[in-house]
């Protein structure tokens, strides 16, 4: 039974009006066709991150010169060292592919992850495209676009498991893994209050016990989760179960461009141009490059 598909735009409509309680657990999947007929599942469908302005209009007043993209250079993927001396990911890429589409003159300029906002401030960058957290802190020094993406939550078992859905009904008494001291277990103690949660100190412990089969399933995030489960640490033991979650209170992080706090023409622009990419389908392109099948 293929799990709901819920559309992001929407929710991107109406999460400001509707309540939180109601708009928590808003599940991304993709359109596959049943297991008897796996052969010939559909392309995955990525889900549209952004709600796209249809009003807005080409931006005037850019900046001239060179803009300088402030990038983290250990954060894959969306931002990491190339060979000779550049750099790559979803991120860089994506910025770039924005400063093509504004006819804008773009240079990549990567520093450490600390480095990042007290680079921007000093005015040694005009953009940052990846790596920070945005938090109040953050948000008193620049100016943010709208997200380009968001993190997601995922569960997942083991091969061989009884269990089809990762609903509440479904998973009431079951036995819950994730990482102490995390968002994502904050959510489940909230919610998932009917089954035995179980705490582990690291990714690695919570994996583990998912392969050792002393838990029933694990909760995380779920680009790390995907990565896990098709490298060689998992020796193939185990797969999601359903779709990935989003829930904006808890573990659903914002990734955006974010530039001075003065300078709302750019931040006015790169809004424009990621709306024309997302549009054209460009920025699918480029997330399917960069991020594994099944994240959605």
């Amino acid at each position: 039974m293929p799990s709901p598909l819920f559309l992001l735009n929407v929710f991107m409509r109406k999460s400001t009006t509707l309540s939180a309680s109601v708009m928590l657990l808003i599940t991304f999947t993709w359109l596959a066709s049943s297991s008897a007929n796996a052969q010939t599942t559909a392309p995955e469908t990525l889900p549209l991150f952004r709600h796209v302005d249809e009003t807005a209009k080409n931006p005037v007043n850019l900046p001239t010169g060179s803009v300088r993209l402030l990038t983290d250079e250990n954060f894959p993927p969306f931002s990491y060292g190339a060979p000779e001396g550049k750099y790559s990911g979803l991120s860089v890429e994506l910025a770039i592919a924005a400063c093509s589409v504004l006819k804008l003159d773009c240079v990549v300029v990567a520093r450490p992850f600390g480095e990042l906002l007290p680079a921007l401030v000093a005015n040694e960058g005009d953009v940052i495209v990846s790596g920070l957290k945005i938090d109040e802190n953050v948000l008193k020094k620049t100016a943010m676009t709208r997200p380009y993406f968001w993190s997601l939550g995922r569960f997942a078992v083991k091969h061989g498991s009884q269990l089809r859905s990762s609903d509440l009904r479904s998973l009431a008494g079951k036995r819950i893994g994730f990482v102490a001291k995390t968002s994502h277990g904050a959510w489940l103690e909230k919610y998932y209050s009917r089954s035995t949660l179980a705490a582990f100190p690291a990714e690695a412990e919570m994996f583990a016990a998912l392969s050792a089969g002393t838990v029933d399933a694990v909760f995380g995030d779920d680009l790390k989760l995907i990565y896990w489960l098709a490298g060689s640490a998992s020796n193939g033991c185990c797969l999601t179960l359903g779709g990935a979650y989003v829930d904006r209170n808890f573990f659903s992080r914002n990734l955006a461009f974010l530039a001075r706090r003065g300078d709302q023409n750019l931040v006015q622009a790169f809004d424009y141009a990621l709306d024309l990419l997302q549009e054209k389908g460009t920025a699918s392109e480029i997330y399917a490059r960069y991020l594994p099948n099944g994240l959605w």
